[in-house]
């Protein structure tokens, strides 16, 4: 279901700005032609927007779905001009045969009642409304491209992976621990002892600044004084935690509910 509704909210966000376009070429039209409510009569003025804005709908959406992406975008210029022509040919001729129609038994208007009379504002007016309508969906594909980089970025989850090892002072040596190795930490003071599979090893600082150098997820604060390792939790209990099946493990009062669902 709102798998379904978001469709429909995608399709309408695509369909609507075109909505609104047609319909200012549709008032613009109007304005254009107005002086035909007068002349033929408003039956025959809305014939004349309608078969206008029909004919440069074709021709637009013509070029936008067909030419551009078959021709242009893959380079073939030559064939897209030459489709291109045959395109506005064909508007303008269309166009213009209407016109001899409406102004010639309609009308009766001798000066426009013929073919040639308005093929030059035909050609222009076409040429100019092919334009404004490429222009506005380019546009339109490259804001909504925009949008999706955004979108796209936004849900792009970063990962870093964890480090294999640490590298600790302890005494006047530097000590590399291999991280999947460590069973426990303990604090003493202001030192930490790290417990390994095959040694411990004593490092200055206190539990809090080695918990927050260790990498997120695999390990756990069980106590004031203690941090295990998660893969190395054998069984738990309410106030300890077993630990490769020999190490036992305080857990504290406030702790307690870290360890549910182990």
């Amino acid at each position: 279901m709102q798998q379904a509704v978001k469709i429909k909210s995608i399709t309408w966000q695509k369909v609507l700005p075109q909505v609104c376009f047609w319909l200012l070429i549709t008032l613009l039209f109007l304005y254009e032609r107005r002086y035909l409510i007068h002349k033929a009569g408003l039956p025959n003025f809305i014939a004349c927007v309608s078969v206008r804005l029909a004919l440069i709908m074709g021709l637009a959406y013509l070029n936008l779905y067909v030419l551009i992406p078959r021709f242009f975008n893959r380079q073939r210029y030559v064939v897209f001009t030459l489709l291109l022509i045959v395109s506005l040919a064909l508007y303008v001729g269309l166009q213009s045969a209407y016109d001899m129609f409406l102004f010639g038994f309609i009308i009766g208007d001798t000066r426009y009642a013929q073919f040639w009379r308005s093929l030059p504002y035909n050609a222009v007016s076409s040429a100019w409304y092919l334009l404004i309508t490429v222009s506005f969906k380019i546009s339109l594909d490259w804001f909504r491209h925009k949008k999706d980089l955004a979108a796209a970025a936004d849900s792009v989850e970063i990962k870093t992976e964890a480090p294999e090892y640490l590298y600790l002072k302890s005494g006047l040596k530097t000590v590399k621990v291999c991280i999947a190795e460590i069973i426990y930490i303990q604090a003493l003071k202001d030192y930490s002892i790290i417990y390994t599979n095959a040694d411990k090893v004593i490092t200055k600082g206190s539990l809090k600044h080695v918990e927050e150098i260790l990498p997120a997820g695999y390990f756990l604060r069980v106590h004031k004084s203690y941090i295990i390792a998660k893969s190395k939790i054998a069984s738990v209990e309410r106030t300890k935690v077993v630990l490769n099946g020999r190490v036992s493990v305080p857990v504290g009062r406030s702790f307690q509910d870290r360890l549910e669902g182990f």
